[in-house]
């Protein structure tokens, strides 16, 4: 009886937690919206979401990716849990700090990541590594980043948890196909599941569906702005696809779902940026304005209604965890981020006086000020002294710093507190752990090289670059082979050709150069580099070392034929022996 009680109350508690779904785009920005004044752009079914949700009209998330979804999945500023930019090896969560999928599964949700992470390809910083359960992604910043290489939008190549599959079906379709599939079957289980759709679309490159493209390609004078228009097109779509789904399963009322961008337009600006000074990359309001739209029919949240109160990204994970009283570990760093549960039901809520940083660490290294922006209700601080209300200059043209001198330096103040709290931990690189027996071997890539900017297709066609040091960690003390290559390592192709001319399905991509390399050379933190020349496959160099448990530094680079140094390595692969 006791047992037959148990089971009873355990069913109950998983049916009785509401389901969460998130989805976040992929550079679309807040003007990329028909609900939000776009006069090109027709996206109907999100602009119903819109009519049905609580929408966050002055809401922030980051200028560029990876530092967005670090604060996503965090609640802690980009510079804080250290994912502070997209390349240069600063792209990494630390690994002392919960995370949203890890929350959620402690609490007794299934988990899923359906799309893109870009927070890390290698243990310990893999999606399944930080609480995801169920994982179907692609890896980098998207199929043209120097790892997925030549990755196409058509007939993508993914992972399944680890296992390398190739799809029939454009990469939107697919991330919302498998994810329905994988909530149907929690469905079927009663088991209530937390569903992140993370999209890499309206994200360059510009590969719209012919029918998609179709629609603007008359409308507009730039091809690209129409593809972009395209893509987004194709994510309204989807999402109609998935509400309808959600009605049918009778899982609509008792669903959170959230909808979000990542940041900045990247070409919609062209066209229409809501009257916003600035886009994707700029710590002006078009760079991190965010679309946040919310919806939870039984959930008694009232009308839907829109919310002016200064909010960012950060919140999202203490919000979800007050609404649905999800248990957190306590840790030493307590979110920056705040619940809006008061302002999404609408009880004890206080509109005025917050503070928000909104700052990512550039493309090499953290800076003071660079991009950074402070927000308070109206008023931005851009850098150390651009102040503007955007109450009356929306656009932010004029800098009304000389004329309210002490909030100017009261906002500075807020940012230097902000700036002293993480400057000593700027210096710190999250390693990348070597001989774990979570991987059978580990890839580096250009993109981890410590203060390099290198992370897409075109640069590495390039072969322009003498590259930079991967922090790395060893897990085992011993022996590890260490392989160098020119080119991604699934390819096989050989180090002295060019690249491939087009992508796996068939679009014209940059082959790029060939270097004429012969050997190639490794140091380990630092020391005497040892050298060896190209395996006889011509596909790789490989050379052993010896390391101990800990943190190193690797740095490999291709030699000619005279010895000397030509280019960085651009991939490696590490493998304990």
């Amino acid at each position: 009886m006791w047992l037959f009680l148990l089971v009873c109350w355990n069913l109950v508690q998983a049916t009785s937690h509401p389901n969460v779904i998130l989805i976040v785009t992929d550079d679309q920005g807040y003007g990329d919206l028909g609900a939000h004044g776009n006069p090109i752009l027709q996206t109907p079914n999100l602009d119903k979401l819109h009519g049905e949700s609580i929408r966050f009209s002055n809401f922030h998330v980051s200028p560029v990716c990876t530092p967005m979804r670090g604060e996503l999945m965090t609640g802690l500023y980009a510079l804080r849990n250290k994912a502070g930019m997209v390349p240069a090896g600063r792209n990494l969560m630390r690994k002392d700090i919960v995370t949203m999928p890890g929350v959620f599964a402690e609490n007794g949700y299934a988990t899923g990541l359906f799309g893109k992470w870009h927070l890390g390809d290698a243990y310990p910083h893999r999606p399944m590594d930080r609480g995801f359960q169920r994982v179907v992604w692609h890896k980098g910043w998207g199929l043209a980043s120097e790892i997925e290489y030549d990755n196409d939008y058509y007939y993508t190549r993914y992972l399944d948890e680890m296992e390398v599959k190739y799809s029939d079906r454009f990469c939107t379709n697919l991330w919302f196909d498998t994810a329905m599939e994988w909530m149907d079957g929690q469905i079927d289980s009663e088991q209530p599941f937390f569903t992140y759709i993370a999209l890499n679309t309206p994200h360059s490159p510009f590969h719209a569906l012919a029918k998609d493209f179709a629609k603007y390609g008359h409308q507009v004078s730039d091809s690209s702005v129409a593809h972009f228009f395209g893509l987004i097109d194709n994510i309204d779509q989807n999402y109609a696809r998935l509400d309808l789904w959600m009605n049918e399963r009778g899982i609509h009322e008792n669903t959170l779902l959230i909808f979000m961008n990542d940041n900045g337009t990247a070409r919609g600006e062209k066209i229409f940026n809501a009257g916003m000074r600035g886009k994707k990359g700029s710590g002006y309001e078009g760079g991190h304005r965010g679309i946040l739209f919310v919806r939870w029919p039984g959930g008694k949240l009232g009308n839907p209604r829109e919310v002016d109160y200064a909010s960012s990204v950060t919140d999202i994970l203490p919000t979800l965890a007050d609404m649905l009283d999800l248990k957190i570990p306590k840790t030493e760093f307590p979110f920056d981020g705040i619940s809006l549960k008061s302002a999404l039901d609408n009880t004890d809520f206080s509109k005025n006086g917050r503070k928000l940083i909104v700052q990512f660490g550039s493309r090499f290294r953290p800076q003071k000020f660079f991009r950074s922006c402070v927000i308070f209700d109206h008023w931005r601080l851009n850098g150390k002294s651009e102040l503007y209300d955007l109450s009356k200059d929306p656009g932010q043209e004029h800098d009304v710093s000389d004329k309210f001198p002490e909030l100017t330096k009261a906002l500075r103040d807020y940012y230097n507190e902000y700036w002293d709290s993480i400057e000593e931990s700027n210096t710190f690189i999250e390693s990348i752990v070597v001989g774990n027996d979570a991987e059978p071997f580990t890839d580096l890539t250009c993109n981890n090289w410590v203060e390099v900017d290198f992370d897409n297709r075109n640069h590495v066609a390039g072969g322009e670059s003498m590259g930079g040091v991967w922090q790395i960690e060893a897990d085992k003390s011993g022996f590890y082979r260490v392989e160098l290559a020119r080119w991604p390592f699934f390819m096989k192709r050989a180090l002295t050709t060019t690249g491939p001319s087009t992508t796996i399905g068939g679009m014209p991509i940059e082959e790029g150069v060939a270097l004429p390399i012969t050997s190639g050379s490794l140091s380990v933190d630092g020391s005497q580099a040892i050298q060896a020349n190209a395996h006889k496959d011509n596909t790789r160099i490989v050379l052993e070392v010896e390391l101990s448990v800990g943190r190193h530094t690797l740095q490999g680079w291709f030699h000619d034929a005279s010895g000397k140094k030509i280019a960085g390595a651009f991939y490696s692969r590490v493998t304990k022996l």
